[in-house]
């Protein structure tokens, strides 16, 4: 890994500490869910807990729940269980940990000291054709929706499911409205590439794509092509990148791969599309460099070494994905 100078050493601690570092992606729930563990004590399972958030500097962590193909069947009472045991656990770590629904929220958060939670639903499934769903689910502090996991869903395609060649249903066209209209975030992380390019067409705010890398790294539909993140950067929009396709197939991620993606996409699309979202607690094994969320730090370090500015770095730790979420909702 890198070496830093003493000079790049305090800078990065300097950045790190003052940036609203926020990670747009984990699947942490699904342990809890399962009793594994617990969100408020320190374990040495899976990558993220609240005492590492805490010591890695991460000020505004999106939470995930994500619909598993064998709830598909009754995904809404799901996903509500789901909700429930976050919100669970945000109360009974109310002294470090807040739910927040908006880009004001996460500043007064952090403001305060405390972790800036957010809430996000992964797959459509969740809706199970009923747009009222969308209302609910945001009133109880949802605030983005990943439109499709890798499955055909009544909205569009996923990344798994591409024979067809189809996108976004009419369906899919009344959520992306509902959605704006409520203030939630479009998220299409796991869409077809045709639904990514159909949701792009009917958008009128800027959209993100939590968890992805470029295809360029791995050409596979899940990931990103030139063209794709040229149009994320056009819309406004962010890519969040993943530690997931760093490491994939037995080959080992590390952190470099992480700080290359980023690299790609600031060159493809500019500094103000690129932002982290980690995929923590939805793969196993671990990244070298970033072997849980307590080597965010890392990312920082790696920012400086490479050369990017103060700003260009606060943009990448947290400040696109907050202004996202600010137009979104405004």
């Amino acid at each position: 890994m890198f070496q830093l100078s003493e000079e790049q050493e305090q800078r990065a601690l300097r950045l790190h500490r003052e940036s609203i570092v926020f990670d747009a992606h984990c699947d942490t729930i699904l342990q809890v869910l399962e009793g594994k563990r617990t969100l408020g004590e320190r374990s040495k399972e899976g990558h993220l807990d609240i005492p590492r958030l805490k010591n890695g500097g991460i000020k505004a962590q999106v939470f995930s729940v994500f619909v598993k193909p064998e709830w598909y069947s009754d995904a809404v009472h799901a996903t509500l269980k789901g909700i429930a045991a976050l919100k669970r656990e945000f109360e009974k770590n109310a002294e470090d940990v807040v739910l927040t629904r908006s880009a004001v929220d996460i500043e007064k958060a952090t403001a305060e000291g405390k972790i800036a939670a957010l809430i996000s639903v992964e797959g459509g499934e969740a809706l199970q054709g009923d747009l009222d769903m969308l209302r609910i689910y945001r009133e109880l502090g949802v605030s983005s929706l990943v439109l499709t996991w890798n499955n055909r869903n009544a909205i569009a395609d996923g990344a798994g499911d591409t024979r067809s060649g189809g996108g976004l249903s009419s369906f899919g066209v009344e959520v992306i409205k509902e959605m704006e209209r409520l203030g939630m975030v479009v998220d299409l992380a796991h869409i077809s590439p045709q639904g990514f390019w159909d949701a792009l067409e009917i958008v009128s705010k800027p959209i993100i794509v939590s968890h992805s890398m470029p295809r360029k790294f791995m050409d596979i539909p899940r990931n990103l092509d030139d063209d794709q993140i040229k149009a994320v950067a056009e819309k406004g929009g962010v890519i969040g990148v993943s530690f997931y396709f760093t490491g994939y197939g037995g080959v080992p991620g590390n952190i470099e791969k992480v700080l290359d993606a980023i690299d790609y996409i600031v060159n493809i699309g500019g500094v103000d599309c690129v932002g982290i979202g980690s995929d923590f607690d939805g793969f196993k094994g671990t990244v070298e460099g970033l072997e849980s969320c307590e080597e965010f730090i890392n990312i920082t370090r790696g920012l400086v070494y490479r050369g990017y500015t103060d700003e260009d770095i606060r943009k990448i730790l947290g400040k696109n994905f907050l202004r996202v979420f600010e137009k979104v909702q405004s």
